[in-house]
């Protein structure tokens, strides 16, 4: 790391920080316009794998500018199917308004064009024309019915003859009164269809004026629209079919205002608005969207309905877009877990990038017209999920064909030291902390270190790194500094392990008053100190655990006490298998192995699984047969093969710190204690600063194996041959009694 006074000396950290292979993987992503190159983004918590998400989107978006406006209209042809009209951003709300406006002016001017005196005086002077022609019929016939002495009556059944003279029927036959009188009623009957034929041609010739007054108003408001949006086929069809319609239904617009209102309750006019679905005036860029509830309506819009006396309505203007609709044109981010949360809205969204259409589950009685589907999908979730998914979706790896894994770790090198000084720079303007001198710094990059478990690698969990940073700023604040020390970095640190050691505390109460029985001192057959880490949430320690192995003459070989009561996990017994394969290859070529060992964790109520403890239960059971005492002041932890050969284990440093605890508080006087641990384990050894002098001080000592022979010799102070033959004599001795005892 570059030499510095402080962290305001440096330029503070603009990009992700450790995450090559994730970068340029999104990089790929983003640049491949296909509908199956989706992007699943994997990774820990806490490795910026969101916020490196919204940064990059935001810096794509802003290279994208093809998204548009969605508006829904009525659908003249078929109300239930609303037509869907796309049109440039900006371009929807002008689109609305001007419908809008239209059907506004359309009021005003129709109702002022058939209340206009030229439009009254030509109505009346056609309907006065027509009127004479009916006056005239009605009078000929009234008068031809006085000549054959009737005269003409209304009645509620239409026009009828009655005779003139009430004597009249008497001086007539009545053969030839009812002649008269059939025959008047024939040429009455004439005159009603020809009455009823002028009425009709006046209708019709007044619908005619009425639609020519009309056109005349409304053209005019057409034609300007369809200049306007010259080049739009389904605005224009759209307007043509307005124009009809309103002709259709001119008689809306000029009904006197208590008429008007019982129209306007039956929705009359709700068919000339325009529903502006997705409105995009205000994004300049391609849209993000981020869903953090996507429910099937959140994800793909819903359809509000009104429900009254048991019925339910519903129209175009109750169609509400969702996260989809709203990130067309641009990127939709989702949280893998909780859209899974959802299985419909998982299928749907499958659904739609196959179809490439979004469609509106209505479930109502209108079925909206699709909106052609023109999303990237960025899911972000654990690795957990994305290989869940890869194993048991056969299409998810079809539409997720970008894979953006952030590691939990980066190399330790100079670049990425400086990246984390840069980082808690940044930090601390952005969030108006004290600025961290360089020793302060470097505490915080060497808790990286442990946080991983590796010297070589630094970690990418900039969440825990910040919670450092932002308690090691209140104790500077605190303790009035100018900026954050290392003793501040040092407390935060210590101050969090206080806050969530509850349990290792009770422990260490266990180990005090010998309720755990565990020897540092002397030496012991068959005995021996393991080391175990307990996981309490984010907080793991380590304490040693005591083993112990018994043997004895038989043929059941090497039984593991906790699998016989099921309190062994599968990695555990795995490792006592183990070590009886080690047994059979090193004891048992000339004869059966032969005798009974039995293996245990003492005190132990919970279960135990892992494979650290194989190489502290063979030493233990080469003490067993050999009878050679092991060292209580050194415990061990390491993993076994079949050929003695010593494999690394983890949570190492936590082993190893308890084990220290544990050796502090029973003094270091005249005594010295240690861990004998894999070799190839030492990268992963990050010790306190306070092991780090005992071990100067050498109260406390660190041992690295590569195999059982350096093992035994450190216990049990005897070469391994030596031991080797004790164990070979001891297993003769068991044979031979075998062979006895069949005599």
């Amino acid at each position: 790391m570059q030499k510095f006074n402080n962290t305001s000396e440096i330029e503070p950290l603009k990009d992700i920080l450790g995450q090559e292979r994730a970068v340029a993987a999104m990089e790929l992503g983003l640049k491949i316009n296909n509908p199956a190159y989706n992007i699943y983004v994997a990774g820990n918590s806490g490795t910026g794998k969101s916020t490196y998400t919204m940064k990059v989107l935001d810096e794509y978006a802003k290279t994208k500018s093809q998204h548009k406006d969605w508006c829904y209209v009525y659908n003249f042809d078929n109300q239930r199917s609303p037509i869907v009209i796309s049109v440039d951003r900006g371009i929807g709300k002008l689109f609305k308004e001007d419908i809008d406006e239209m059907i506004d002016r359309l009021f005003d001017e129709i109702r002022e064009a058939f209340d206009s005196e030229e439009y009254e005086v030509n109505k009346n002077s056609l309907l006065e024309q027509y009127e004479l022609q009916k006056e005239e019929l009605v009078k000929e016939i009234k008068d031809y019915g006085e000549e054959k002495g009737f005269k003409l009556k209304s009645s509620k059944v239409g026009m009828v003859f009655v005779p003139l003279d009430d004597n009249f029927e008497d001086e007539i036959s009545s053969e030839e009164f009812f002649k008269i009188k059939k025959e008047l009623e024939g040429v009455a009957i004439k005159v009603v269809y020809q009455i009823r034929e002028i009425e009709e041609k006046i209708r019709t010739i007044i619908e005619e004026i009425e639609e020519e007054v009309g056109r005349v108003v409304i053209d005019p408001h057409i034609r300007e629209l369809k200049e306007k949006y010259e080049g739009q086929d389904k605005i224009i069809e759209y307007l043509d079919n307005i124009r009809d319609d309103i002709l259709k239904n001119l008689e809306l617009f000029y009904l006197e205002d208590e008429e008007l209102r019982d129209y306007f309750s039956k929705d009359s006019f709700l068919k000339y608005s325009v529903n502006l679905f997705v409105d995009n005036q205000d994004n300049d860029y391609a849209p993000i969207i981020v869903e953090t509830n996507p429910s099937p309506s959140q994800l793909f819009g819903k359809v509000e309905y009104d429900y009254n006396n048991g019925n339910i309505k519903t129209d175009f203007t109750k169609i509400f877009a969702g996260s989809l609709q709203k990130a067309n044109g641009g990127y939709l981010v989702l949280y893998a877990q909780q859209l899974l949360s959802y299985p419909m809205s998982w299928e749907l969204l499958k659904k739609a990038i196959q179809s490439q259409k979004i469609s509106i589950d209505t479930k109502v009685s209108i079925e909206p017209e699709d909106i052609p589907f023109d999303v990237k999908i960025i899911l972000i979730g654990s690795n957990y999920i994305y290989d869940t998914l890869y194993k048991y979706d056969e299409e998810f790896s079809k539409y997720f064909k970008v894979f953006v894994d952030f590691d939990n770790e980066m190399d330790r090198n100079e670049n990425t030291e400086d990246g984390i000084a840069r980082f808690i720079s940044f930090q601390c303007n952005k969030n108006n902390f004290k600025h961290f001198t360089y020793d302060a710094v470097e505490d915080i990059i060497k808790q990286s270190t442990k946080i991983v478990g590796n010297k070589k690698k630094l970690s990418t969990d900039f969440n825990k790194l910040l919670e450092i940073v932002t308690e090691a700023n209140m104790f500077a604040e605190i303790e009035n500094r100018q900026f954050v020390q290392i003793e501040d970095v040092q407390r935060a640190v210590l101050e969090k392990r206080n806050r969530l050691n509850k349990i290792e505390n009770k422990l260490d109460e266990f180990f005090d008053n010998n309720t755990i029985m565990i020897d540092t001192e002397g030496s012991r057959v068959g005995v021996i100190n393991g080391l175990s880490v307990y996981s309490m949430g984010e907080y793991c320690f380590g304490r040693p655990s005591r083993i112990s192995v018994t043997t004895s003459m038989g043929n059941k070989g090497i039984i593991n006490i906790e699998r016989e009561v099921k309190m062994s996990g599968p990695i555990h017994s795995k490792g006592v298998l183990i070590l009886q394969g080690y047994l059979t290859e090193n004891f048992a070529q000339e004869y059966p192995l032969s005798m009974n060992a039995f293996i245990c964790f003492e005190q132990n109520y919970g279960g135990i699984d892992g494979d650290s403890a194989t190489l502290a239960e063979l030493c233990a059971l080469l003490s067993s047969l050999s009878g050679v005492p092991i060292k209580q002041n050194i415990a061990v932890t390491g993993s076994i093969n079949q050929k003695g050969d010593i494999q690394v284990v983890g949570g190492i440093t936590e082993k190893i710190e308890g084990f220290y605890n544990i050796c502090k508080k029973r003094g270091f006087e005249n005594k010295i204690y240690g861990v004998i641990l894999p070799k190839d384990n030492m990268d992963n050894l990050i010790l306190s600063r306070e092991i780090e002098e005992s071990i100067e001080k050498g109260n406390f000592n660190i041992y690295p194996i590569n195999s059982i022979e350096e093992a035994t010799e450190i216990l049990m102070n005897k070469m391994f041959e030596d031991i080797k033959i004790m164990v070979k004599n001891k297993l003769d001795i068991y044979n031979q009694s075998k062979e006895l005892k069949k005599d």
